[in-house]
């Protein structure tokens, strides 16, 4: 994959989660989803905040991409990951959904972080 296509597919990661946690919270489904005192209002001003943050990596993919931006997308990726799993490891009260989503994010954070770093080194 070219940096650029790295850094779109990121962002397009970043998007379609915004749109999973806004449309979660605003269907209030599982509202036990995860540990306490994450609800529905934390979850909907989380999904709120990575539309933007896609945003911003979709404009920054249509220039060419510097090792240094991708290197620093794959430390915050990576940060998010472990953060990810060690919420999950330390915290009980998941649901299947709420542990679902929450490992699928974390390993995909991690493969967008190894791709980033890959292209970073090329």
């Amino acid at each position: 994959m070219t940096p650029r296509a790295i850094v779109r597919a990121d962002s397009v990661f970043e998007i379609v989660l915004g749109i999973v946690l806004i449309a979660r919270a605003a269907m209030g489904l599982g509202p036990g989803d995860f540990p306490a005192p994450v609800g529905n209002v934390l979850v909907l001003v989380f999904g709120c905040a990575l539309l933007p943050v896609g945003a911003l990596l979709w404009r920054l993919s249509l220039r060419p991409v510097p090792p240094r931006l991708l290197r620093t997308l794959a430390i915050a990726n990576l940060a998010t990951a472990a953060a990810a799993l060690a919420w999950y490891l330390a915290a009980s009260g998941f649901s299947t959904a709420g542990t679902a989503l929450t490992l699928a994010t974390a390993g995909a954070l991690a493969l967008l972080a190894a791709a980033q770093l890959r292209a970073a080194k090329s």
